[in-house]
């Protein structure tokens, strides 16, 4: 995973202690490569796999990463029966664009 540079917590209307936590990895230069990378991981709920996104610099694989966590956080919500929540939206968006 590397540096984790941001934490968001998320919680399910039906089981508020479970912990989902999404993690976002410091932007870093892909080895032996011009571009850079961000790792991401969304722990509690899905598969948990730590997954990356590409850019050509660092703020393109920071808005690469943050659009991957929106629509797979959609996506999630869609499996769950749309019961996944962030305490920072009462309209149930998590604050993260999608693709």
């Amino acid at each position: 995973m590397g540096h984790v540079i941001a934490i968001r917590k998320l919680f399910l209307v039906d089981n508020p202690t479970a912990d989902i936590v999404v993690k976002l990895g410091k932007p870093q230069p892909t080895p032996g490569e011009n571009d850079w990378f961000c790792t991401t991981q969304i722990v509690g709920i899905g598969n948990e796999r730590i997954d990356a996104t590409y850019g050509i610099d660092a703020f393109q694989a920071l808005q690469l990463a943050m659009k991957w966590i929106g629509s797979t956080l959609s996506r999630l919500n869609e499996l769950s029966g749309n019961k996944l929540r962030w305490e920072g939206d009462e309209t149930g968006g998590f604050g993260f664009p999608s693709l």
